[in-house]
């Protein structure tokens, strides 16, 4: 038993409120390719849930964006925010990093450190894969 703490998940008026924010990579891990990049206030497993089996497309966006998604292995790579971090911002900052186009100041240190532990993963994929 790791801890007596109780994680607090405050639902308000009917609607869970978001209690974090993260932002995470869908990794290919036969090929390494990201097939996508999100951010959310969620958990990141609900939120990868919600990808792959919400027929709503707002929801369900991997479902509905990346070829072949049910017949591909993922690793979803999830990183948390700073408090003070826009979401969207360091969103746009990182597909900008990850596509080699320039990045503001004050999100270089976050993208680049995210891109560094895709890298990471990226190696340990390669010298580890998938049993099949």
């Amino acid at each position: 038993m790791s801890s007596v703490i109780p994680r607090v998940v405050p639902v308000r008026g009917g609607d869970v409120q978001p209690t974090g924010s993260w932002l995470y990579v869908w990794m290919d891990v036969d090929t390494g390719e990201i097939a996508y990049v999100g951010g959310t206030g969620y958990d990141p497993e609900l939120r990868a849930y919600l990808h792959v089996r919400s027929e709503d497309r707002r929801l369900g966006r991997v479902r509905a964006t990346v070829p072949r998604y049910d017949e591909r292995d993922f690793d979803v790579l999830a990183f948390e925010l700073p408090d003070a971090a826009d979401r969207p911002a360091a969103k746009q900052a990182l597909v900008a990093h990850l596509a080699g186009d320039a990045v503001a100041d004050e999100l270089r240190e976050v993208t680049e450190s995210i891109a560094r532990a895709i890298d990471a993963h990226r190696g340990l994929v390669r010298r580890h894969p998938a049993s099949s």
